[in-house]
């Protein structure tokens, strides 16, 4: 059996990393487990504590959840951020829409370390009086102000998103499209789903992602009433795709394939290709036909109107500028200079006619690949890792606003830190042996690494507005 990385070099086109062999990688794991075992056990207090908050809120509150207006919606800004004030008045039609009381009084945020970050929540959020704690939470700006791993720490309490624009009117633009789609009488959506699932064989781990993933999913949402377009195996090139977006509308598109890293090339070129979608292809193709990346998406016709764009792919939200895996399993550390959200999805948002949000991975995504792709017990495998990825849809689907479609990740993030740690506890107690639980330790964490980098660009209130089946 072998660990793979779901990703591509840019610069050589080759796997990000070789397959790493089971027990190897289980090794690793437990050495990584023993460095980190007092922040495993702090992070986990601090998620449990945080879904406890959440999940006693949700049951004391008499508010309508679904509904921003009345749950409560507010935004979460850096507090020395140079355009705050001009970031406040673009903000505001926003806040009014969604019900926000002051928009000139959101969170902030003041680059606090990640030891402070729970003190953090609970003075600045988990205090608020529950009749006037905001469900939602609109994160303002980069990385660079406020963490990823910030990010997804706060969604194990509220529903939350970010938007991270290079330009003022871009944020404008994005605005003004989701409140546009929410006043129009009737939804511009479709009820269809586009899925997209390179295979590039047996060795490479798309043939587990298209053959594990996206062939159930067509099954569940075709279960639900929709129609849905299938570009597996080679009808999932660029072009296919881009023809199933361009002047079309359906309501959700998947992709599950690999991301593009330029690892070894400047930060410019990394922030305008990371995370774009590796397409079906053959070697001797030139990349610019199989790689889609923002440059790709026209400006100037309908492009995925007011659906929602989720993306199974390395670095397809975001890069660290350090890894948080070599903490874990070593390796190189370094994937750039800076933390930064990819350019794929801003370019979505700021779309006047692209889609309303974007769900997507932060770093490098792994894969539980298997000796023999044949197996009958692969799929009881995959059916638990896949039980947050089938919840999302299942919500989005369900005139759910788009922060609660990752209410089941962030449930799972706290419960694989708390199986973590109680495994290695009893691993050093001598209570358990590796070898007998090396298999499920490392499935662990990878279901783990699903459940903590899977984030939300977009307004967490936006809601897929989509027809009554006719």
């Amino acid at each position: 059996m072998n660990i793979w990385t779901n990703g591509i070099d840019y610069t050589t086109q080759q796997p990000l990393t070789d397959p790493i062999p089971l027990h190897e990688f289980g090794d690793r794991l437990q050495t990584g487990l023993q460095r980190n075992a007092s922040a495993l056990r702090q992070l986990q207090a601090q998620t449990t504590g945080h879904v406890s908050f959440r999940n006693e809120l949700e049951r004391a509150r008499s508010a309508n959840l679904n509904d921003p207006a009345t749950a409560g919606w507010t935004f979460l800004i850096h507090k020395h951020n140079p355009n705050r004030s001009a970031l406040v008045e673009r903000l505001k039609p926003l806040a009014l829409h969604r019900g926000m009381r002051d928009p000139s009084l959101p969170l902030t945020f003041s680059g606090e370390q990640p030891e402070d970050w729970f003190d953090w929540m609970h003075q600045n959020y988990m205090s608020i009086r529950p009749g006037d704690l905001p469900h939602y939470v609109l994160i303002v700006g980069g990385p660079d102000e406020i963490p990823f791993h910030f990010q997804s720490l706060l969604a194990g309490c509220a529903a939350v998103g970010r938007v991270a624009f290079d330009r003022l009117e871009d944020l404008s633009a994005y605005i003004e499209k989701v409140i546009e789609l929410e006043k129009r009488q009737a939804p511009v959506v479709s009820r269809k789903c586009v899925l997209f699932a390179p295979d590039g064989g047996v060795l490479d781990a798309t043939h587990f992602s298209h053959r594990y993933m996206a062939k159930p999913l067509s099954g569940q949402i075709q279960d639900l009433g929709y129609e849905v377009e299938k570009l597996f195996d080679n009808d999932a090139t660029k072009k296919r795709l881009l023809d199933a977006l361009i002047d079309s509308s359906p309501a959700l598109v998947y992709t599950a394939s690999h991301g593009i890293a330029a690892t070894s090339s400047t930060l410019d070129v990394q922030k305008r290709v990371n995370g774009g979608v590796c397409c079906q292809h053959v070697q001797a193709d030139h990349i610019s036909t199989w790689l889609l990346t923002a440059d790709d998406v026209p400006s100037d016709v309908a492009f995925l109107e007011g659906g929602v764009f989720f993306q199974f792919a390395c670095y397809g939200y975001g890069t660290p500028a350090e890894s948080d895996f070599a903490h874990w399993i070593g390796g190189n550390t370094c994937n750039s200079s800076e933390d930064f959200v990819s350019a794929l999805p801003k370019r979505l948002l700021m779309h006047p006619r692209g889609p309303i949000a974007y769900i997507g991975h932060v770093d490098t995504a792994w894969l539980h690949g298997f000796a023999d792709p044949d197996d009958p017990f692969i799929l009881d495998t995959w059916q638990e890792r896949m039980a947050p990825f089938r919840f999302s849809i299942n919500s989005l689907f369900s005139a759910v606003p788009v922060g609660r479609a990752l209410l089941e990740m962030n449930r799972r993030y706290n419960f694989c830190n708390s199986l973590l740690t109680n495994t290695f506890d009893r691993l050093e107690r001598g209570k358990l042996q590796m070898k007998d639980v090396r298999d499920s330790l490392v499935q662990t964490f990878i279901t783990r690494s699903d459940a903590q980098n899977y984030m939300l660009l977009g307004d967490p209130g936006a809601l897929l507005r989509i027809p009554l089946p006719s």
